[in-house]
């Protein structure tokens, strides 16, 4: 009976030593776990907050990009409504110069015919009292310088009819 008992003993001994194996504490497990969840959850907030911040980044890049490539075509159409007003000046100066130069043929004409008229009327005032005889040499001489000076000015007058027209020709 003592070895039963002992083995009865030895038996609830080995029992008991079983029974003592270490208990995890339900409430450590469960803290352990929401500390793990937490830690996970900050992560993926973590995550999340650069995901976002990049987007951000990315959305400020394009952003930019757009107001640059807008002040990029302000600046085009700027240069391009400067050239057309350039352009514009240049045109009326053009049509400004040879409305001047057509001016100044016009003149260059009149003062021909008006000198013609006058040259015309001197040469028969001086054929007319060349044929009277009352002309003294002095006074033929003089009505000859007058006629001579008419005829150069009508030739200084071509000349400059000439150059008008070359200037007209020019710009067209």
């Amino acid at each position: 009976m003592k070895i039963k008992f002992l083995f009865l003993v030895a038996f609830f001994s080995l029992q008991a030593m079983i029974a003592q194996e270490t208990v995890i504490d339900s409430v450590k497990v469960k803290q352990e776990k929401l500390l793990q969840e937490q830690q996970k959850a900050e992560k993926e907030r973590i995550k999340a907050e650069e995901k976002i911040l990049k987007e951000q980044q990315k959305a400020e890049k394009e952003r930019q990009k757009a107001l640059n490539e807008a002040e990029k075509a302000k600046k085009e159409a700027e240069k391009a409504q400067k050239k057309a007003e350039k352009e514009l000046k240049q045109a009326e100066k053009a049509a400004a110069q040879r409305e001047k130069a057509k001016n100044n043929i016009e003149k260059a004409k009149s003062k021909i015919n008006n000198n013609k008229k006058d040259l015309e009327k001197d040469k028969e005032k001086f054929e007319k009292l060349r044929r009277k005889g009352k002309l003294s040499t002095e006074d033929e001489l003089k009505w000859r310088e007058k006629i001579l000076k008419k005829e150069n000015k009508a030739l200084e007058l071509q000349l400059d009819l000439e150059k008008a027209q070359n200037k007209l020709d020019k710009l067209d």
